[in-house]
């Protein structure tokens, strides 16, 4: 089965170009990636297929729901991490991930904890004291709260060090099984 597919996918911006005729199959259980230059579409695309962007003209799927009919649907299922993270700047880190988990049925406290210690996430600090690597180890334990069906990361490691990309992708290929 295919994860996500689409069809002639386009988003034009009136004179500017967003994304044109994209057609995509991702198949269930693989990792896909987009590789291409700043303004290339990478995110443009993502942001339609999350129907954050309304698309112009070709249709798209994601576990088999229309994109844009099923889009609520579809957010039960994923996880999200965009390439700007932005937060309410006052809030702490924990007060947002419990809100988080509150979005969602099948949520494990313990679970998100233990990703948290992995991510060395600190919970205790307001965002506005975060560095941007560590607003992203935030928007990274949002994503994966509910165990998701689907993970969409948009320069998921941008400002993360080393250590944390790493530390990163193995929990996500480790929530494979």
């Amino acid at each position: 089965m295919n994860i996500i597919e689409t069809n002639k996918l386009t988003k034009s911006y009136g004179k500017n170009r967003g994304i044109v005729d994209v057609n995509l199959q991702v198949k269930e259980g693989e990792i896909f990636g987009f590789v291409g230059p700043n303004g290339a579409g990478k995110s443009t695309t993502i942001r339609t297929l999350l129907n954050f962007n309304f698309p112009t003209s070709g249709y798209g799927t994601i576990l088999g729901k229309d994109i844009v009919k099923e889009s609520s649907e579809i957010k039960k299922y994923i996880g999200y991490v965009p390439s700007e993270v932005k937060f309410y700047d006052e809030s702490k880190v924990k007060d947002i991930i419990r809100y988080a988990e509150s979005f969602y049925e099948n949520t494990n406290k313990e679970d998100t904890d233990e990703l948290c210690k992995e991510l060395e996430v600190e919970l205790e600090k307001k965002m506005s004291e975060l560095s941007l690597g560590n607003k992203k180890k935030v928007a990274i334990v949002q994503a994966l709260i509910h165990n998701p069906k689907l993970l969409i990361l948009d320069e998921p490691t941008n400002g993360l060090d080393p250590l944390i990309q790493k530390k990163t992708f193995q929990y996500t290929r480790k929530t494979e099984s």
